[in-house]
C-alpha cells in the first residue's frame, strides 16, 4: 500500500475564497492522489505558519508573511503559494487567480453598463500587499482614455471597524466624487464597509455609486445593504490547479519560472451595481426594458413601441454612450445573463437559450462567440466549480456543487 504524503494547507476556512480553494485542492487529491490534510479552521487574516514539529511532503498555503516563506525554504518542503503577496519571490511556486484579469474584467463591467466616472478602493486589512489590483484598474480605464479616483484606508489588520476619523474620511471621499460613478473595492469586505459608508453619507448605491467587491464573499456579499455584486475569481479551479502543482513538486519538478495566473471567471451581479448610467432618461429607459425583457424575443422595434424615441435617436445616443448599438446590447444582456444560469444551474443549453431570449441553442452559441470568443458548453467546462475527470483532459467534468446568486 502506498504511504499517503502529508500535505498542509495554510488556507482559511472562513471565506467563499478559501473554503473554495480546500474543495478545489481535496477535489484533485481524492480524485488522483493519497494524500493526508492537515487543516485547522483559521480566519482569512490569522497568522499563517507551519507547526515547529511538523514535517510533512508538501503545502498549499496563503503566504502573507515572510517568516512562512523562511519555513517552507529553510525545510525544503515543496509549497505553493495561492495569494497575492508576493513574499516568495522565484523560490516558492504560486498558483492564484490573475489580478489583471479582474481589474480588466471590472473595467469592462462599468463600461458597458454606460460609466464613464471610477473609483477604486484599497483595502484596509492587508498593510504589506502592493496594490497590483488597484494599478491594474487604473491601466485598464486608461487604455480607454478614463481616469480613475482611487482612496488608500489607512491599514488595520486587526481592526473590526474603521476609527471615526478614517469612516469620516471615506464618508468625505464619497461625497466628492462626481457621480453617477462605478467604484471597485478591493474584495467584498472592504465594499461592505463601502456601502455602509454611502449609508451613512445618505448617498445612494447604486444610482450614485456603484459598488462592485474586487473579490467574491458570499457572506460579506448577502448581509450587505443592498446586497453586493462581486467577481468569482474561480478558487475551485485554482486549488485544483495548485494540488496538480504541488503533486508535480513533489515528483521532483523544479519551481516553475513563471506563476501559474488563472483568468477571474466572471461577475456575480446584485443590487450594488444594478444601474444604467446614462443622463439621457430615454435612452435609460430603453436599457430598463432591455433588462427586464431580454428574456422575450424582443427586437429594437419592440423598443420603439414602448419608449417615445426615433429610432435613428435610439441608434445614435447607444452608440455614442455604449459604444454599441441597440441590437448589440440586447445580445449582450442576453449573453450575460446565460453565463449566470451556465455557473449558477445545471439546466441543459435548450433550455437556458430559450430563457435568455433565443429561439434556438444554435443562436446563443453564435452570440457566446460574438461577445466572448468561446462556445457556452466550452465556458461551462471551463468556469464552474467542477470534478475534473482525468490529469491528461480537464475539459471532461462534472459540476460538484453551484453558486446561488441572488439577481
Amino acid at each position: 500500500m502506498a504511504i499517503r504524503k502529508r500535505v498542509a494547507l495554510l488556507i482559511d476556512t472562513a471565506t467563499t475564497w478559501g473554503s473554495g480553494l480546500i474543495e478545489g485542492i481535496a477535489d484533485y487529491a481524492h480524485t488522483h492522489e493519497e494524500w493526508h490534510f492537515s487543516l485547522g479552521p483559521r480566519g482569512k487574516y490569522d497568522q499563517m505558519l507551519l507547526p515547529v514539529r511538523w514535517n510533512g511532503d508538501g503545502v498549499i498555503a496563503r503566504i502573507t508573511s515572510r517568516t512562512l516563506v523562511e519555513q517552507v525554504v529553510t525545510r525544503k518542503i515543496p509549497a505553493v503559494d495561492v495569494s497575492w503577496f508576493r513574499h516568495g519571490g522565484d523560490s516558492i511556486a504560486r498558483c492564484t487567480c490573475d489580478e489583471v484579469s479582474v481589474a480588466e474584467l471590472a473595467a469592462k463591467y462599468f463600461i458597458d453598463r454606460g460609466f464613464r466616472q471610477f473609483a477604486y478602493c484599497g483595502s484596509s486589512l492587508r498593510p504589506d500587499y502592493v496594490d497590483h489590483l488597484g494599478e491594474a484598474f487604473v491601466s485598464a480605464l486608461r487604455k480607454k482614455s478614463y481616469s480613475c479616483h482611487w482612496h488608500s484606508p489607512h491599514c488595520d489588520p486587526e481592526g473590526f471597524l474603521p476609527p471615526a476619523e478614517d469612516l469620516d474620511a471615506l464618508i468625505e471621499w464619497l461625497r466628492q466624487l462626481p457621480k453617477p460613478i462605478g467604484l471597485l473595492a478591493f474584495d467584498s469586505l472592504q465594499a461592505r464597509q463601502i456601502t455602509e459608508a454611502c449609508q451613512l453619507g445618505s448617498i445612494q448605491v447604486p444610482h450614485e455609486v456603484a459598488v462592485l467587491g474586487g473579490e467574491h464573499d458570499l457572506l460579506s456579499c448577502t448581509i450587505s445593504k443592498p446586497q453586493l455584486s462581486s467577481i468569482d475569481h474561480s478558487p475551485h479551479h485554482v486549488g485544483w490547479t495548485a494540488g496538480k502543482l504541488l503533486s508535480r513538486l513533489m515528483a521532483g519538478e523544479n519551481v516553475p519560472l513563471e506563476p501559474i495566473l488563472l483568468p477571474a471567471s466572471r461577475i456575480i451581479t446584485r443590487q450594488s451595481t444594478d444601474t444604467i448610467a446614462m443622463e439621457d432618461d430615454l435612452l435609460a429607459a430603453s436599457m430598463q426594458f432591455i433588462k427586464r425583457n431580454y428574456h422575450r424575443r424582443i427586437q429594437v422595434n419592440d423598443i420603439l413601441k414602448e419608449i417615445p424615441i426615433s429610432r435613428r435617436g435610439l441608434e445614435k445616443g447607444f452608440r455614442k454612450c455604449l459604444g454599441r448599438s441597440p441590437a448589440e446590447e440586447i445580445r449582450r444582456v442576453r449573453v450575460e445573463q446565460a453565463v449566470q444560469l451556465l455557473c449558477d444551474s445545471s439546466w441543459p443549453m435548450p433550455r437556458i437559450a430559450s430563457a435568455c431570449g433565443f429561439d434556438r441553442p444554435e443562436l446563443l452559441t453564435r452570440a457566446f462567440r460574438r461577445e466572448l470568443q468561446t462556445t457556452p458548453s466550452a465556458f461551462r467546462k471551463q468556469h464552474l466549480r467542477e470534478r475534473v475527470a482525468s490529469d491528461s483532459d480537464e475539459s471532461k467534468t462534472t459540476p460538484d456543487s453551484v453558486l446561488t446568486t441572488t439577481p
